[in-house]
């Protein structure tokens, strides 16, 4: 059954409940008439519950969530697989979000994103008096942006925090979409809803780590991930981002361990590290390709003598869910997907293809197509 089918018979159950609790306090005569009225007068929209955000605010968020905006976050993908593959109340979101929406697989998944509102110009741009206009029940926002909080915070409307990168608790890709998923049980009131679709990944997860610890340390690769090129200047996945603890769960050596958090270096640092493995971190996040480094094309780059790509050990992260490298609910399929291109011996006999349709299949309820599984997996 879809989310929004679950919220909507919720609501009848209860107003059922509260009419059924009114009548037998009049029939029994336990009651006076005002106590009779009061119950029968009693709107189920109207009580709320507290939810303690990943910034540590105490909000006060309506049981009955009927319209959602989403600022900033990335979490459109985890928002619907919480819905078990439907993205119901989405009234709004970051702007910039709909155009990696287009390339992944969500877009089919949860066709109705696309006909959201979109709430801000970009990520940084937020645009509360469009906000305001969609009359939402809660807003969901980047806990890290002290300046959106203040704003939202302003409006009256109940926003709650969620973490990315900076937060009090590591940036591990495979703990924060578990705690996305926990915090939206609290918004919507679903304790333990969610147990189920994180036990598979954490089964996927131990499968995976149990294989790459049986892998020799001398036969662990050295690696890096290019996280961007901006003005011509590469960015590196430096301790505390997202992609440090991807290759931390790797167990390989990340070249680039001594710088910090999304780190600018020449590109003769990177030809002196020489990894062996070369990760991109994929569309809709950066525009650079395999096939742009294979061929050498990159303006002001020779990436020609590094180890990755002499061996052709080059890889673009995909787009499931969401770019593979940001918290995601295909992020256990993530690790398995890494585990797969960087131990290609170990992993040889490991059903990924089978893994990701039934994860598809169970938890999103959707039958992922042969051309989106090969765009996602790009194994060579």
């Amino acid at each position: 059954m879809k989310g929004k089918d679950k919220f909507m018979k919720k609501k009848w159950q209860g107003t059922a409940i509260l009419l059924a609790a009114a009548l037998l306090l009049v029939a029994c005569g336990t009651a006076d008439a005002t106590a009779a009225e009061n119950a029968m007068d009693m709107d189920i929209p109207g009580g709320t519950h507290e939810v303690v955000d990943h910034a540590g605010n105490h909000v006060e968020v309506p049981d009955n969530i009927e319209r959602v905006v989403i600022d900033q976050i990335p979490i459109l993908s985890t928002y619907m697989a919480y819905f078990e593959g439907s993205a119901p109340y989405m009234v709004g979101y970051c702007g910039s979000f709909k155009d990696t929406i287009s390339e992944t697989v969500l877009k089919n998944i949860a066709p109705e994103l696309l006909e959201s509102q979109e709430t801000v110009y970009a990520q940084s741009d937020l645009n509360i008096e469009e906000i305001i206009k969609l009359e939402p029940d809660v807003i969901l926002y980047n806990a890290g942006n002290a300046e959106h909080a203040e704003i939202l915070k302003a409006s009256g409307i109940p926003a709650i925090g969620f973490a990315t990168v900076g937060a009090d608790t590591p940036a591990d890709p495979l703990e924060r979409y578990e705690e996305w998923l926990k915090l939206l049980e609290n918004i919507f009131g679903e304790q333990d809803k969610m147990d189920e679709f994180l036990q598979r990944g954490d089964e996927i997860v131990a499968e995976v780590k149990e294989r790459i610890a049986a892998v020799p340390e001398e036969q662990r690769p050295t690696a890096m991930i290019l996280y961007q090129l901006s003005d011509g200047v590469p960015q590196v996945a430096g301790q505390g981002v997202f992609g440090y603890y991807w290759l931390e769960h790797l167990g390989v050596q990340n070249v680039a361990e001594e710088t910090q958090g999304f780190a600018q270096v020449s590109f003769e640092q990177i030809y002196a590290w020489d990894p062996e493995i070369m990760f991109l971190n994929g569309p809709g996040l950066m525009d650079l390709t395999v096939r742009d480094i294979m061929d050498n094309t990159v303006e002001g780059a020779d990436f020609s003598t590094i180890q990755a790509v002499k061996n052709g050990r080059v890889y673009d992260t995909t787009l499931g869910m969401w770019n593979w490298f940001t918290p995601n609910p295909d992020a256990p399929l993530v690790l398995a997907w890494l585990a797969c291109n960087t131990y290609p011996e170990a992993f040889a006999d490991y059903p990924l293809e089978d893994t990701i349709r039934e994860y598809y299949r169970e938890f999103y309820g959707y039958e992922i197509t042969d051309e989106e599984l090969e765009g996602m997996l790009q194994l060579q």
